[in-house]
């Protein structure tokens, strides 16, 4: 499976005149390979629109190909779903461009992120999990290499700081995802102008019209604070960013309430016949009709719906566990689908530990934390009692 989305690295599949899909990958192993996200490029008349840019050379030569069949338009609109380094390492390209016009739109929360950097945005994450446990040990493969790296930020830290050590450790790190040309100059908050109702198939989103209503762009902020989802009447496109990450609430400021109420409502669209063809940030095709959007959509929240029962089923039985017993309980209930889903998922194939996010999970669920800094155990809800 990682050998099929490696050789896929960067082709373009023509979706529709004037649309086009550049395949991303999901690396065999995340530590040693980045992860790049999939892209759009949709062109109404003479307005051409990229969503999101990934990284590495073989995107940005995609990107380069499609804009040189396009030639010179009179406005030219770059859209990031969000601000994860997987998503803007291109962005530059957009001073190639040919174009009258042009525009970088992001939620400020977006920029915000992009301009606090991948390093000290990660530090930060690992420091707030911290709290409650070590999420470098929380990895089940390079075991050796985590805790190495837990010791020089304990030690250190000492001297330096552990969130300080911890950039250091995440500069080194994210060194496969350079060259990162993030453009944060040409970066501008779609929010900072007034956001309207959207009607899509009869739900309602929050959302900015763009071009002569060639693109509206609706106001998600789940898997981040700065998501935003894309959608293209002409061809009924929806483009979801990492809303369909399986692994989620991935990091301690994704929303798993807002992340289940965006996939009912793409799901409620789709229904409603105004989504025909998905594209995702780390799907390893387009999804090119309705019926097979649907079935996607619908996987992912029972998955959702699934994991939650499960860590439920965990504490029903048992109660002060640590994410290390959790993680242990869970992998006993093996045979469940979405349990071996799920450990099949983690790490490496995936950035995040599946611990980060049954601890993330945990806590947006309202079950309880007490103990130490660092050794803190998870009890249940006081409704549950």
């Amino acid at each position: 499976m990682g050998t099929a989305r490696r050789s896929r690295l960067g082709s373009i599949e023509r979706l529709a005149p004037g649309l086009w899909f550049i395949h991303g990958q999901m690396p065999e192993h995340a530590s040693k390979a980045p992860d790049f996200c999939d892209i759009v490029i949709y062109q109404a008349g003479r307005r051409l629109y990229l969503i999101d840019s990934s990284g590495g050379a073989a995107m940005r030569e995609s990107i380069r190909r499609v804009l040189g069949e396009v030639g010179p338009v009179d406005v030219f609109t770059l859209i990031n779903t969000h601000a994860h380094l997987d998503h803007i390492c291109n962005n530059d390209l957009i001073a190639e461009v040919e174009a009258t016009t042009k525009h970088h739109y992001l939620l400020q929360s977006g920029i915000d992120a992009a301009h606090l950097g991948a390093p000290r945005y990660f530090a930060e994450q690992f420091a707030r999990l911290g709290a409650v446990y070590d999420p470098l040990s929380s990895y089940q493969t390079q075991r050796a290499k985590y805790r190495m790296a837990g010791l020089a930020r304990d030690v250190l830290g000492l001297v330096f700081g552990s969130t300080r050590v911890m950039r250091w450790l995440f500069a080194f790190q994210l060194r496969k995802f350079a060259p990162v040309g993030d453009s944060r100059h040409t970066m501008e908050a779609i929010d900072a102008q007034p956001s309207q109702r959207i009607d899509i198939g009869g739900v309602g989103w929050d959302g900015w019209w763009l071009g002569a209503n060639d693109v509206a762009v609706l106001d998600a902020r789940c898997h981040s604070p700065g998501d935003v989802l894309v959608y293209i009447p002409e061809h009924r496109l929806l483009c979801m960013g990492d809303t369909t990450f399986p692994l989620s609430p991935t990091w301690t400021d994704s929303s798993r309430d807002r992340t289940l109420d965006v996939l009912r409502k793409s799901v409620a669209m789709i229904r409603a016949g105004a989504v025909g063809m998905l594209a995702d940030g780390h799907g390893e095709r387009p999804y090119r009709d309705q019926a097979e959007s649907k079935a996607l959509l619908e996987q992912v929240l029972d998955d959702h719906l699934a994991f939650e029962a499960a860590l439920a089923d965990i504490f029903a039985t048992a109660d002060g566990l640590t994410p290390g017993e959790v993680y242990e309980e869970f992998r006993q209930l093996c045979g469940r689908p979405v349990v071996d889903k799920y450990l099949d998922l983690e790490f490496p194939h995936s950035p995040p530990s599946l611990q980060n996010v049954m601890v993330t999970t945990l806590q947006q669920l309202g079950y309880r934390t007490s103990g130490q800094h660092r050794h803190q155990r998870f009890y249940r809800r006081i409704d549950n009692r």
